[in-house]
């Protein structure tokens, strides 16, 4: 006769299994509803939900809505001009990437979300971008506007101090054609252009 403490840990054991089963069966279900196997991007892979709409002022002053993209892969940071170092090095990583994707490349475009509204109006951007390769669409708005889109994406920052600097999260988001996001790179993930073109190709 099995002891009670044998039965506890029996129902535990099979427990445990069955919430790794579930586990390993939600995981396979992403896998298929995103379309390809987590395990082969170079980056990140999430779930593909759609994104979170987007709709602000580009730098030209003019309406932008990421739904005017569809049909091309996206690339979207959030970031401000005056930041001293992690934004350059993010938007200058992307060079190489490109440069990868040859031809593809004209399918792909990369959209640069200002955490600084205030400082950060449409000339700035456009200034400030002009600088990259491919020189991104700058996008910029009212301060709750641009608040509001950016907790939708899940970005967190904060003021640092008075000089404008704002401590952020550094992520790149790549949203598929069809409005999905894909995958997320974070800095360390941004030393293999060669993968980061392959994760874009495949969602083309």
């Amino acid at each position: 006769m099995t002891s009670p403490r044998w039965r506890v840990s029996l129902w535990r054991g099979g427990c445990a299994g069955a919430a790794a089963l579930a586990a390993l069966a939600l995981y396979t279900r992403l896998g298929a509803l995103s379309g390809r196997d987590f395990a082969r991007f170079s980056g990140s892979a999430v779930p593909a939900a759609a994104a979170p709409a987007l709709e602000l002022r580009d730098d030209r002053n003019r309406p932008f809505d990421l739904a005017s993209l569809r049909g091309q892969a996206v690339l979207v940071y959030f970031g401000y001009v005056r930041c001293p170092d992690v934004c350059p090095t993010v938007l200058n990583a992307l060079a190489p990437v490109f440069d990868r994707l040859g031809h593809d490349a004209a399918r792909v475009r990369v959209v640069f979300v200002t955490l600084d509204p205030t400082h950060d109006t449409p000339a700035a951007l456009h200034d400030f971008l002009a600088n990259f390769r491919p020189a991104p669409i700058g996008l910029t708005g009212r301060p709750r506007d641009v608040e509001s889109i950016a907790r939708a994406w899940r970005i967190g920052w904060q003021d640092a101090g008075p000089d404008g600097r704002i401590n952020h999260l550094s992520v790149l988001t790549l949203v598929g054609p069809d409005g999905h996001m894909r995958a997320r790179y974070g800095m360390t993930q941004l030393d293999d252009p060669s993968g980061m073109a392959s994760d874009i190709r495949s969602v083309l």
